[in-house]
């Protein structure tokens, strides 16, 4: 009997990732792609592709594509290692920068990494873990949208010793291994640059104040303020902005320059000053923190502080390893990777110093 088309697609796709010809973190080429080079419908590529994910090949994303777990995932003897994604947005190449990362350092190790979203729901994250479980993963990565709110899905993994670290996000109460950027220096690096730029009434705006890592760049903030003479009090953290106030405190430069505490809020802030009529950088200087990919789609560069994804993947999954192998004890080691400064024409010297 003939083989079925979509086994002969499927066959093809995986003799290509054990090959090496596809590796871990490579993205597969498009559906349309694949029905041209195997003269098949479309129904028989997402039959294909379907498979390869759930044996755990693959890992596919709405609206991103189809991404190569690693060469030994369809191997039900081979090692695996589990990410749990609880994101705000899925679509953001932040989150694709870290899992390739990830998967490339996995694959060093022989494990292959199967990635599941949980979209910011701890009942999903919870259902993701027990499915990870279930198929017997020798750890895993967690990236938690709230690391406090989400204990309970931790001690689910604890009862069953499996190691697990978490990334960009931790909860000081709840002790975890732990791989993100240098939060603290890389704050004092954007609040020395703009005090640099003559500015003295900076304010520290916030997206998720209930974050550790968010808590320890306004603690960046405040330290880079002192060390320069500037008093720090409540009023300059911002955590819920009214923007007609906000301007009109720009307007009479009690604030001229604000440090935001991610891009994304750093490209509202711009879009709602802007929209009342101030002009950036002349009125208010603005600094982000990230250098999201998405911060190119400014009409003006955001200045910002770079964490590397990649090498934040990469680190998470070396020191998971190293947890596995029985080579790191102590359930608290943390690897911070390294922050720059991107100076861009989102910041320019205070005209009125």
């Amino acid at each position: 009997m003939n083989e079925p088309k979509y086994e002969t697609v499927k066959k093809t796709l995986l003799q290509q990732i054990q090959a090496g010809e596809l590796q871990a973190g490579d993205k597969l080429p498009n559906d349309e792609d694949l029905m041209n080079r195997f003269q098949v419908s479309g129904i028989t590529i997402r039959k294909a592709l379907t498979e390869l994910a759930a044996e755990g090949v693959i890992t596919r994303i709405k609206r991103k594509g189809s991404f190569v777990n690693g060469a030994q995932a369809a191997n039900p003897s081979s090692r695996l290692i589990a990410f749990i994604v609880s994101a705000e947005d899925n679509f953001d190449v932040s989150y694709m920068k870290i899992i390739k990362g990830a998967q490339q350092a996995a694959a060093e190790f022989n494990y292959s990494l199967i990635v599941e979203w949980s979209n910011e729901n701890l009942a999903v994250e919870q259902a993701s873990i027990l499915k990870m479980l279930d198929r017997k993963v020798d750890g895993f990565l967690i990236y938690p949208f709230d690391p406090v709110q989400s204990q309970d899905n931790y001690r689910l993994i604890e009862q069953h010793n499996i190691p697990y670290l978490l990334v960009d996000r931790y909860n000081v109460d709840h002790p975890s291994y732990f791989a993100g950027c240098d939060n603290y220096d890389g704050a004092i690096l954007a609040t020395r640059e703009l005090i640099r730029l003559k500015h003295t009434q900076i304010k520290f705006a916030s997206y998720h104040f209930f974050l550790h890592s968010e808590q320890e760049r306004f603690a960046g903030f405040c330290s880079a303020m002192r060390q320069a003479g500037l008093s720090v009090t409540d009023d300059d953290l911002l955590t819920r902005i009214d923007y007609d106030t906000l301007a009109d405190r720009i307007e009479k430069r009690e604030v001229t320059a604000l440090f935001c505490s991610n891009d994304k809020l750093a490209m509202e802030i711009i879009r709602q000053l802007t929209g009342r009529g101030l002009k950036i950088p002349q009125d208010v200087s603005v600094m982000g923190f990230d250098d999201w990919d998405h911060s190119g789609n400014l009409s003006i560069g955001l200045s910002t502080v770079r964490q590397n994804f990649e090498e934040i993947g990469r680190n998470a999954a070396h020191l998971l390893n190293q947890v596995i192998q029985g080579k790191t004890h102590g359930g608290n080691t943390k690897i911070l990777s390294g922050v720059s400064l991107v100076i861009r024409e989102s910041t320019c010297k205070n005209p009125y110093a």
